[in-house]
């Protein structure tokens, strides 16, 4: 049982150490950690599995309204995803699902069956969630929000690391390719656009180590936190 009830919001595009810093606020006050982009990559996986259109809003609404999500606390606060009673794990981290996950993520009726999850999830508090519209759709009344951004070179040069120490295959230029044509969808998209909350409190990572950004928010936090 939840006896924290505390809802942080973290918000910002990919690679800017949103992950990393929302878990260390999970541990910090006890709460649950859910990066809910990888609620997106699982419907981009599933529509991929399925075959149907990735632009075609009926068949991927299809996919979406038919998941069966399931959510698993790790020890180190994080929320493990399933969908249909499997863990996808780093299938989910390719290029090609994180492409057809900005696809349908635009998608409006699509993304609405996610959001309605996502906002059950921080009614109930206790909680850390980041991704891209959680202070401004999913939590807007989150006592606490950030939003942390860096450079698009930045963030393309750490996902170069993050896959090499996995072992994958890395292309500096078409990830940064990648990182621009995602920031563009996701910043322009009519339905939550990625943008910072009015009260949210704005960070740049592009020049901060990863342990100087975690301590940079430990800190705030503990001033802002009621």
């Amino acid at each position: 049982m939840k006896t924290n009830k505390l809802l942080i919001a973290i918000d910002g595009p990919a690679g800017v150490g949103k992950t990393s810093v929302g878990k260390a606020l999970a541990l910090k006050y006890g709460l649950g950690f859910l990066s809910t982009g990888i609620m997106y990559r699982c419907l981009g996986w599933k529509a991929l599995n399925s075959k149907v259109n990735l632009q075609d809003e009926e068949q991927v609404y299809q996919v979406a309204k038919n998941i069966v999500w399931d959510f698993e606390k790790e020890e180190d606060s994080n929320l493990r995803v399933l969908i249909d009673g499997q863990y996808l794990g780093d299938s989910l981290l390719s290029e090609e699902v994180a492409r057809a996950a900005s696809i349908t993520s635009a998608l409006p009726k699509a993304r609405a069956v996610i959001t309605e999850k996502q906002k059950a999830l921080a009614l109930e508090g206790g909680i850390v969630m980041e991704g891209r519209d959680i202070g401004t759709v999913i939590a807007p009344k989150a006592p606490l929000k950030f939003y942390l951004t860096a450079s698009a070179e930045a963030r393309a040069k750490r996902r170069v690391l993050q896959l090499k120490e996995k072992g994958q295959e890395a292309n500096y230029d078409e990830i940064l390719k990648s990182i621009i044509s995602r920031d563009e969808r996701d910043s322009s998209r009519k339905t939550a656009p990625l943008k910072p909350s009015e009260d949210a409190i704005l960070i740049d990572t592009s020049f901060l180590t990863l342990e100087e950004v975690i301590n940079k928010v430990l800190e705030l936090s503990r001033t802002n936190a009621s």
